[in-house]
């Protein structure tokens, strides 16, 4: 069964393909994918539209980092006294409260962890802090904290103007509290 054609077939079933019919072919996948490139959709591969993030800010890079706030930064802090205790951070208006704990940093408008901080300061820190917006957006910030007298806290968020907050009350740790209810 051996046809004299440009294709001949062989009683293996296999076909054997003359030089011409393989230019033929040839020129048909080249025109193919050039109608495919021209109006096919545009995809995207993986890592296509990834964008770099720096590890650390500038400012704290070479130095030695921890993950959480100084000891003189935690707790619950508010800019009128008259507020405290008011309610939960959330609820609060916009700059005017906020909460520190070890690595988490919370204000009305945002929750963020503490992913590179200065270690061992006592007088002035700064950490850069990623955040998630409750707009549902995402920040990374750097924020300067720095005690104020015995009862203040200057907080300056990245190039803005430095905020002062007065402290509210000591946050006690759940696993603390539990056990001095029994």
């Amino acid at each position: 069964m051996s046809g004299s054609g440009p294709i001949d077939i062989v009683r293996t079933g296999q076909i054997k393909v003359t030089g011409e019919e393989m230019v033929s072919k040839a020129t048909w996948v080249v025109l193919f994918s050039a109608v495919l490139a021209a109006g096919g959709p545009a995809l995207a591969g993986k890592g296509d539209l990834k964008f770099d993030v720096p590890k650390s800010a500038p400012l704290l890079q070479g130095r030695a980092l921890d993950l959480r706030f100084a000891d003189f930064a935690q707790g619950i802090w508010v800019r009128d006294p008259e507020d405290c205790p008011g309610p939960s951070i959330d609820r609060s208006k916009p700059g005017s409260a906020l909460a520190i704990y070890r690595g988490l940093w919370e204000a009305p408008d945002r929750i963020c962890q503490v992913y590179g901080a200065e270690l061992g300061r006592r007088e002035t820190q700064r950490a850069a802090i990623s955040c998630t917006l409750t707009d549902g957006g995402e920040a990374i910030e750097l924020v300067t904290v720095r005690p104020r007298g015995t009862q203040g806290l200057l907080v300056q968020e990245g190039e803005r103007a430095p905020v002062q907050y007065r402290f509210c009350a000591r946050i006690v740790p759940i696993l603390q509290s539990a056990s001095s209810v029994d």
